[in-house]
């Protein structure tokens, strides 16, 4: 939940997607960030991610962006647990964006929380992007799995590499470490764009 007010997010601003936002701007992209909706203010669990009310509220908001931009492609992207919002409209209406990106997504099922393990798309011709720093250290979103998801559903892998840290309590999952391309911001956003203009063969950028 990112607590959405006039001037946009009040919380989780640290988070890779939101503080990179300027990135797009600054090159005539609109951005729209998505946060929890009401009845769901205390947070959304895996259930909820993965529940088709939810996939209807993204099939909204989407219709919405349709409107308002009729002839700009649509981009779904998602960051850690965001990618199981994502993946979930892969499962049930995977036409709904032009593409797809999937940034250390959670793969690995714990504590209840089922994320996106044992999940599989018949996805066509649809362009997915998976993106995976190879130093995640977080344990629900290893670069083995993250890889293993691209293999399994034949989507295209994007492969990083970078250990910078925002200091010696950074949590391995959170925005300020490898999980969240902390260093590499620039480069991972980079290779995203290219992907997003011409989506095909993606291998892994220099480290």
């Amino acid at each position: 939940m990112v607590a959405l007010g006039e001037a946009g997010p009040t919380t989780m601003k640290a988070n890779f997607l939101l503080r990179t936002a300027g990135y797009w701007t600054s090159a005539g992209d609109a951005i729209a960030v998505v946060d929890a909706p009401s009845d769901q203010s205390s947070g959304m669990n895996d259930a909820f991610r993965l529940s088709e009310a939810h996939a209807q509220d993204l099939h909204v908001i989407v219709a919405a962006l349709r409107q308002r931009f009729p002839s700009a492609k649509i981009a779904l992207v998602g960051t850690s647990r965001g990618t199981i919002s994502v993946g979930n409209v892969l499962q049930r209406e995977p036409r709904l964006a032009d593409a797809y990106v999937l940034t250390s997504p959670v793969t690995i099922g714990m504590r209840g929380e089922r994320g996106l393990s044992g999940m599989h798309w018949d996805l066509g011709a649809t362009p997915v992007l998976v993106v995976s720093n190879e130093n995640d250290g977080c344990p629900v979103s290893p670069f083995r799995a993250a890889r293993a998801l691209a293999e399994d559903n034949r989507l295209q892998f994007l492969a990083v590499s970078s250990s910078e840290r925002g200091g010696a309590r950074a949590s391995e999952c959170g925005a300020k470490s490898p999980h969240g391309f902390l260093g590499i911001e620039t480069q991972v956003l980079s290779a995203v764009s290219r992907w997003l203009e011409d989506p095909g063969s993606m291998g892994s950028l220099p480290h």
